[in-house]
């Protein structure tokens, strides 16, 4: 009969738990990996700063001044303090910052990040 639904059985059952579990482990693999992966080094997420600082301004001013994206910079540097940019050493991974010192433009960049 239509509309009548029938009890699941146990390979019903199964199946949907192996997905379940597939699903999870698949999640939780990624986020174990990124945690486990090399940390950037504060060279480098300086460079990533500068890097970003140059492409936000070239994004807005196609031919800056080479004193101007300099001053964006040590403005930037300044930001982010004597700790320097904290995030970055904690929160990438060295791929993403390989990734994102090698973009184009900023919304390259951006696209390396999680």
């Amino acid at each position: 009969m239509p509309g009548v639904t029938r009890p699941a059985t146990r390979a019903d059952v199964l199946a949907t738990l192996a997905i379940v579990l597939l699903v999870v482990g698949v999640v939780a693999g990624r986020a174990a990996l990124r945690r486990l992966s090399p940390r950037p080094t504060p060279e480098a997420c300086a460079a990533l700063l500068d890097r970003y600082v140059e492409l936000a301004l070239r994004a807005a001013t196609p031919e800056p001044a080479v004193s101007e994206v300099a001053e964006r910079q040590a403005m930037a540097r300044a930001a982010a303090g004597e700790r320097g940019f904290v995030r970055c050493e904690a929160d990438l991974t060295r791929t993403e910052v390989a990734c994102a010192l090698q973009a184009g433009n900023a919304d390259d960049l951006e696209r390396c990040l999680p």
